[in-house]
């Protein structure tokens, strides 16, 4: 008597590979976004801080050169300065960053109060 082996013998464990794989790149991409997300969030809180500190250094209650001081509070959590001006009593800040394969900037503005 022949015994004909079935043909669907594999293709639960391929269907499960199949499974894995996809499940595999939805989490590495939800992580790497996730990722970008909380480095765009630091990003902003970075500039915001040193569009603050830029302000205070124009108006005099801080020491320094206005930019520079902005420069060394993002380049002290490891981002860039795109931009520092100073518009009549505040000062315009561009912070940059990048996060795996994303582009992220952050602006901030912050003078005296009025």
């Amino acid at each position: 008597m022949w015994h004909f082996t079935r043909l669907e013998e594999g293709a639960v464990t391929a269907a499960l590979a199949i499974i894995l794989v996809g499940i595999t790149s939805v989490s590495l991409v939800a992580a790497i976004g996730i990722s970008a997300l909380i480095q765009e969030i630091k990003l902003q809180a970075a500039t915001d801080l040193a569009a603050l500190t830029a302000a205070d250094t124009h108006r005099g209650l801080v020491s320094g050169v206005v930019c520079a001081n902005a420069d060394q509070i993002l380049e002290s959590v490891g981002f860039d300065l795109l931009q520092c001006r100073i518009v009549g009593d505040g000062v315009e800040i561009r912070g940059h960053s990048m996060a795996s394969f994303f582009q992220l900037e952050s602006y901030a503005v912050a003078g005296a109060p009025r």
